[in-house]
């Protein structure tokens, strides 16, 4: 990998952020009908032809002949008892630090009294999922718990499991291992879109489920777009990112491996360094150089590093901001202070000691977290993805706001005669609640 890796820019003004940095809505949005089409016809063989049409694309796509999408219990167990008592071990813990985490998420029902009538919400979990955990160019046996546990904490009873095969037809020992880990015991090797569809409709093998979870590639992106409302969904995935704010206090070594880490994600993927001083970005610029000597990243692609010298840290959250990151790592000093001044970010990392990989592996918040400045009004994986609320009004006499006639005047307002003659029926003496 050359130094064209590196890209450096130096900022003055606050208020226009660089071009590179920049999201074109309408470039975006052309990608995502470009995709369309292909996804539209991958839904309609799915919906059309069940198990054989996705026999048919996992072929196509995956390059492999699958007779039974579901893998059987003993496979899992298997894959269980024959992993090394380190990886068992590391499994363990982990998943019972996010468990930690994401118990806390947990809302219960709600009922309060308005003068003698009763309000309230049913809290209750979605009944069935589909968790998505992606294995294009590698598998990602994290993404199981991080999908997984919160669905468990929220009390989901179906939890559905879809990762794609190699093209071998088999799935990664290690997501097997950590699905007979977490109880779960229906796991479909079956990926892209077509899985997607596959849980919106149902197959013979697959089951029809009530909200798929989980990032992925573009084509389960725009299939998760087209089939909301049919099927529901958490958010739609672009490229990872990060964007570190540091000065004088960071160590700039750790600074340049948090940035090719974010690197390494994917060709598309974005890391984004805004500093107060020349030095830190000097510094940095001759490590990853260094690193780059030793290894190289696994694209043919150069993902683009950016390093932009600020004016002053109240710069650098303005631009962040305006990115809206997936991942935001503050090392600079009085990062703590400086915290309340972000307002858009998917998981915020403070200090030199907490890196993205940290995140990633399960230290406790969720990584599934929005992208493509998504955190302008989405957030991370949480227990409340998995949980839905009905409302109820139990209305007694003698309530002062319970004046049938008050409602009943909007009602004819809006042009519903039998809306206001259902509320005005309610102040006949015989009729009253």
């Amino acid at each position: 990998m050359s130094d064209s890796l590196i890209q450096m820019k130096t900022i003055k003004d606050i208020k226009t952020l660089p071009s590179e940095l920049q999201i074109d809505a309408r470039i975006v949005y052309h990608e995502l009908k470009e995709v369309e089409k292909t996804v539209q016809g991958i839904i309609e063989k799915v919906m059309n032809e069940g198990d054989s049409g996705l026999r048919v694309l996992t072929e196509q796509f995956d390059h492999c002949r699958i007779t039974d999408f579901i893998i059987p219990n003993s496979e899992l167990e298997c894959a269980w008892h024959q992993a090394e008592p380190e990886f068992r071990n590391t499994v363990e813990q982990i998943v019972q630090t996010v468990r930690d985490f994401h118990y806390k998420q947990l809302e219960h029902s709600k009922c309060f009294a308005r003068n003698q009538s009763i309000l309230g919400e049913i809290i209750s979990p979605i009944e069935s999922v589909a968790t998505y955990v992606p294995g294009g160019r590698a598998s990602y046996p994290s993404s199981v718990i991080m999908t997984v546990v919160p669905a468990q904490i929220a009390g989901v009873k179906n939890i559905l499991l879809l990762t794609p095969p190699n093209s071998k037809g088999e799935v990664s020992k290690d997501i097997l291992a950590i699905a007979h880990y977490l109880g779960l015991n229906k796991i479909a090797r079956v990926g892209g879109a077509q899985a997607i569809a596959a849980v919106a409709f149902g197959t013979k093998s697959i089951p029809r489920v009530d909200k798929v979870v989980g990032p992925g590639n573009i084509y389960v992106t725009v299939a998760k777009r087209l089939l909301y409302g049919i099927i529901g969904v958490d958010s739609l995935a672009g490229p990872s990112e990060v964007v570190i704010i540091a000065d004088e206090a960071c160590q700039p070594s750790w600074v340049a491996l948090d940035l090719l880490a974010q690197a390494e994600h994917d060709p598309l993927s974005r890391a984004i360094l805004f500093s107060t001083n020349d030095d830190v970005i000097n510094q940095v610029q001759i490590a990853i150089q260094n690193e780059l000597k030793s290894h190289s990243l696994p694209f043919a692609k150069a993902v683009p590093i950016y390093l932009f010298k600020v004016d002053n840290l109240l710069s650098a959250f303005e631009m962040t901001n305006q990115i809206a990151p997936e991942h935001l790592e503050l090392c600079c000093t009085d990062h703590l202070r400086l915290l309340p001044l972000i307002r858009h970010a998917g998981a915020i990392f403070l200090g030199n000691g907490a890196p993205v990989a940290l995140g990633d592996y399960g230290y406790g918040p969720n990584h599934v977290l929005p992208t493509m400045s998504g955190s302008r009004f989405s957030s991370p994986l949480s227990v409340r993805d998995f949980l839905k609320t009905s409302s109820y009004i139990f209305p007694q006499e003698g309530d002062p706001t319970l004046i049938y006639s008050r409602y009943a005047r909007l009602a004819e307002r809006e042009g519903f005669f039998f809306h206001r003659k259902s509320l005005l029926a309610r102040i006949s003496p015989h009729d009253r609640v």
